[in-house]
């Protein structure tokens, strides 16, 4: 291990972080480390509603999570091209940048337009819209970033700076939008259905190991640069519904279920603390050097039992090349595993509807097998990620620990 740690540490580390120091990939993780305290509130709220279920009569604070981690979407297009701008030592137009970057992502949402004016999905504006809103920021960014150094005006105009700087941010604002409209109002371009057509031939092979590999990586994946895998609702739940209820079917005909990919299957032995295994490296974070990630484990430690782990990957994953690996590397292999130990026969398959996803690992597991081997996978399947985790979290909790330690010394010089 002592090897291993070294090889990463003194190879793979620096490389990660060339490109973790370049500046687009800097501003997408700093603008969606920046919008932390939304996610928590959102978080909260999720864990407050994980109660409600059980005692409805309490008060219903939904709307608080709406309109905090449910808003995540547009807080991320103004934030990404205002981030690129101010990395990119051009702040002259970072505001405008993110103002601009909020008017193409409400064209790209696609609106429907009614008589009594344009209606827009609340939805969009949360997690589910991320992609979209990544795009929009990032195509705003460089428009906004090519256009920085120009003007209408001389370097000798007697005209005021604020004045020059309203017209000369007119046309790079004036192209982001019109691009906007050209592509999604005059063209009918519609992204999200672009990207849900896109990965709709998966359905032809769900139940097969490439299938059930691929539809567990490739929104893991996504997850990892901070776009939710509720982008992909509208491709995996039918799958995994039409699943289930063929499930239930065959053990009411007296036979065996045999379709493995069911929503059932990943909330027990997948999501253990959420999309891509996080519990690990949530209990790994109490014992970090860096003082930061050990503060943040006390927040986010209660919610990752409970698989709430938006706080872990908004604010350690995404866009961090050093941890967005090992996720990637959990969702090709844990699904492998538990493929194989479903159609083997030494789990069974599930053949009972169970949506409570936050009930924690193992747990779940037993209530819809009644069988101890299910409880073994889910300890199998910890224990594969803790093992992919750990060498990645050491390199990172040491970069996290040197930092800390550089900032305080600049701190005790300043004094």
């Amino acid at each position: 291990m002592k090897k291993l740690l070294d090889w990463m540490s003194e190879t793979v580390a620096p490389a990660m972080e060339r490109v973790t120091k370049n500046v687009w990939i800097s501003a997408l993780q700093s603008s969606i480390m920046k919008t932390l305290p939304m996610i928590l509130v959102g978080s909260l709220i999720t864990l407050y509603n994980v109660i409600k279920a059980y005692f409805p009569d309490i008060p219903d604070l939904s709307p608080i999570r709406s309109y905090t981690f449910g808003l995540i979407a547009l807080f991320i297009v103004f934030l990404i091209p205002y981030t690129v701008l101010d990395l990119k030592k051009k702040p002259k137009n970072k505001y405008v940048a993110g103002f601009t970057g909020i008017s193409l992502y409400m064209i790209c949402v696609n609106p429907t337009v009614t008589e009594a004016g344009h209606v827009y999905d609340f939805a969009s504006f949360g997690a589910g819209g991320m992609f979209v809103a990544i795009i929009a920021g990032l195509t705003t960014a460089v428009v906004m970033s090519f256009f920085s150094n120009f003007s209408f005006f001389g370097e000798d105009s007697v005209v005021p700076d604020f004045v020059k700087q309203w017209f000369d941010s007119m046309l790079p604002v004036a192209i982001v939008v019109t691009l906007g409209w050209l592509l999604v109002i005059h063209l009918e371009f519609d992204l999200f259905n672009l990207i849900v057509s896109f990965f709709s031939p998966l359905n032809n092979i769900a139940q097969s190991l490439p299938g059930m590999v691929l539809l567990f990586l490739i929104p893991t994946i996504f997850y990892s640069m901070g776009i939710s895998a509720w982008v992909f609702q509208p491709i995996l739940n039918p799958i995994m519904l039409m699943a289930i209820t063929a499930n239930i079917d065959s053990v009411a005909r007296g036979e065996a279920a045999v379709l493995p990919n069911t929503l059932e299957t990943m909330y027990a032995f997948l999501s253990l603390g959420g999309r891509g295994a996080t519990l690990p490296l949530a209990i790994m974070m109490l014992f970090a050097m860096s003082k930061r990630l050990k503060a943040f484990s006390k927040a986010s430690i209660v919610p990752s039992f409970l698989n709430i782990n938006e706080p872990i990957v908004f604010a350690i994953i995404a866009w961090n090349p050093i941890m967005m690996v090992p996720m990637w590397i959990i969702g090709l292999v844990l699904p492998l595993v538990t493929y194989i130990s479903l159609t083997s026969g030494f789990v069974a398959i599930p053949a009972e509807v169970f949506n409570m996803w936050y009930i924690p690992a193992g747990v779940s597991a037993w209530l819809i097998t009644k069988s101890f081997t299910a409880v073994l996978l889910v300890a199998i399947n910890l224990a594969i990620a803790t093992i992919i985790w750990y060498p990645f979290f050491k390199i990172y909790d040491r970069q996290e620990a040197k930092k800390e330690l550089e900032e305080n010394s600049d701190v005790g010089h300043s004094i």
